[in-house]
């Protein structure tokens, strides 16, 4: 029985993934958000502000579609850059995670002042251990995820006998995975980061991989290699 792949990211970024990874592997695919990303009202003033910073594409793409002029960005991983470059900002990439944007922000300071835009819930605390060090940086939330329920096929998928893959991308999509999911299926779960793990500790019966970067091509090699390694072995664990 072939493995069933289950994508739990936001409609989004969720689709546009599920059909790459259908391509790339002949699985199926279910879609079964557990997030969904709500925007906030308005930006904050941007009037007087150097820079933003952003740690997710969310947060670029919101910036778009509330109207944000055009700044420098300071972002977490390429995709987040292209993201912030599509929204209309100059973006350049520094690191793949908050902590490495918060290390190389520390080492090469920036002028002026700058704000982080970020989701209700966020690592890292940018904003704060930024201007510890001196720096004139704030932070706005500018969209919240609110959980949704996995959809009834997600749930006959994970009650049912085929081996299932499920990428996780974020600690918040594996926390409420975690929470709502009661597998009886075969399960084979890959965390982008080890943060994003961390949310499945203690969850019994799971087979856990942490992708080799925190990067969207590392999870499609890591989901490659799974369903490799599950076919060969039948599912087990």
């Amino acid at each position: 029985m072939r493995p069933v792949i289950l994508m739990t990211r936001p409609a989004h970024d969720g689709a546009s993934t599920a059909a790459e990874l259908a391509a790339m592997t002949g699985c199926d695919v279910v879609q079964s958000p557990v997030l969904d990303v709500r925007r906030a009202a308005a930006l904050p003033p941007m009037e007087g502000v150097a820079g933003v910073i952003l740690t997710s594409r969310n947060a670029a793409r919101v910036y778009g579609d509330l109207g944000g002029p055009e700044r420098p960005a300071i972002c977490v991983g390429e995709a987040t850059a292209r993201a912030a470059r599509a929204a209309g900002l100059h973006a350049e990439v520094r690191g793949g995670d908050a902590e490495a944007l918060v290390q190389a922000m520390l080492a090469d300071p920036v002028a002026g002042r700058w704000v982080h835009l970020r989701g209700r819930h966020a690592r890292g605390d940018v904003a704060a251990r930024l201007n510890a060090a001196g720096q004139d940086v704030s932070e706005a939330v500018i969209y919240d995820q609110v959980p949704l329920p996995l959809t009834d096929a997600a749930r006959d998928l994970l009650g049912g006998d085929a081996p299932v893959i499920v990428p996780l991308y974020s600690p918040r999509s594996a926390k409420e995975f975690r929470r709502q999911a009661d597998p009886g299926a075969p399960l084979h779960c890959i965390a982008m980061s080890a943060n994003v793990a961390a949310e499945l500790d203690g969850m019994s019966g799971v087979d856990l991989i942490i992708a080799e970067a925190p990067d969207a091509a590392a999870m499609a090699r890591a989901v490659m290699a799974t369903l490799q390694r599950v076919e060969g072995t039948g599912g087990a664990h």
